[in-house]
């Protein structure tokens, strides 16, 4: 049986970000066992895989990059909980055939944010989209979409979300559980709040989503955190998009089940 041989095109933190040596153990990796193997090159062109020595958010960074290529994104965990990475600490265990490799073909969704002084931003989101104040401000959202099962609402509160399915993962992470974790083929968003009533949460098909903001002081957005922060918006505009991104990972790793397994942790205070 012939095996397609797997060539990676490393990813890297840049050097300034804060713990991009945590990856230096990748680098020597890459150039002192992978490129003269041939099983690494500088030339992206020649690459049919893209090895991102990273943790989450560099990751979500990678896959807004590098989406469409139909080349698997291979991560291996550089950061702390890295639910969307390899945990692989020796380059013998680094899948060496495309075969070895378990994929998960997942869609961005795109936030057009438009700001107050008429400028308008859009960015591609992995994860989530998201807009709010700080803690001491109170913002009013009006929330409407584009299709006839969508329930328009108005809430108040702190700050509002839109997510995809694996960025469920996250905020029910980062909210100790408070959100719902959805199964990667649901092919649904949820939308939830942040100290916001009535609360908003729901799940709904991918569709025009429009959110107004309203508030005394700035309201600012984000798409996958504050890698792409935009300031003081007056609406975002969130739209499903074609983009996709394959992520890879080693054929003893069940993607989904890693994902359950971190949110139940969270709840139980392990983690």
């Amino acid at each position: 049986m012939n095996h397609q041989r797997i060539i990676y095109y490393p990813v890297f933190p840049e050097s300034h970000e804060p713990g991009s040596e945590r990856s230096d153990f990748v680098r020597h990796w890459v150039q002192d066992v992978l490129i003269p193997e041939g099983r690494a090159t500088w030339n992206e062109a020649e690459a049919n895989a893209y090895l991102v020595a990273t943790g989450d958010g560099g990751m979500m960074r990678a896959a807004r990059n590098h989406c469409d290529s139909g080349k698997p994104l291979f991560g291996v965990n550089c950061g702390t909980l890295g639910f969307l990475m390899n945990q692989v600490r020796e380059v013998e265990h680094l899948p060496r055939n495309l075969e070895e490799l378990h994929t998960v073909t997942l869609t961005l969704m795109q936030g057009e944010f438009h700001c107050r002084n008429g400028r308008v931003v859009r960015h591609l989101a992995f994860n989530d989209i998201f807009c709010g104040g700080n803690i001491a401000d109170f913002v009013g959202f009006q929330i409407r979409g584009s299709l006839s099962h969508f329930r328009d609402r108005r809430v108040k509160g702190n700050g509002l979300f839109v997510s995809t399915p694996q960025g469920t993962t996250g905020f029910a992470l980062n909210a100790q559980g408070s959100s719902a974790v959805l199964p990667l083929d649901t092919r649904a968003w949820y939308i939830g709040g942040v100290a916001t009533g009535p609360y908003p949460s729901s799940v709904f098909s991918p569709q025009t989503v429009e959110i107004r903001c309203s508030s005394r002081r700035p309201v600012n957005g984000y798409a996958d955190g504050y890698d792409q922060e935009v300031h003081d918006i007056e609406r975002i505009v969130i739209t499903p998009t074609h983009h996709k991104v394959i992520l890879a990972f080693r054929q003893d790793m069940d993607f989904e089940a890693r994902r359950r397994e971190l949110a139940q942790q969270v709840e139980l205070g392990l983690v």
